[in-house]
């Protein structure tokens, strides 16, 4: 069983330092909770494009963040 977050002295809550990520790509897992249907409509257009629900919703944030893929290269940068 996972241990409580420690209470600081305020009352509030402390969040355990972010593990380090044991893939070789260094993705990290992030809960989101959105709508249903914005949930189908990303799963119709992954599919659409021959990809992965999480591809999909990777290449969309970046484009949204005007982040760019240099050719050849395995991550976003800004």
């Amino acid at each position: 069983m996972p241990k409580a977050a420690k209470t600081a002295k305020t009352g509030t809550t402390e969040a355990k330092k972010p593990t380090e990520s044991k893939r070789r790509d260094l993705r990290k897992a992030l809960l989101v909770y959105m709508q249903t249907d914005l949930i189908e409509a990303a799963k119709e257009a992954a599919s659409s494009n021959d990809e992965k629900v999480w591809q999909f919703v990777e290449r969309t944030v970046a484009k949204a963040l005007g982040w760019k893929k240099p050719r050849g290269e395995k991550r976003w940068v800004p």
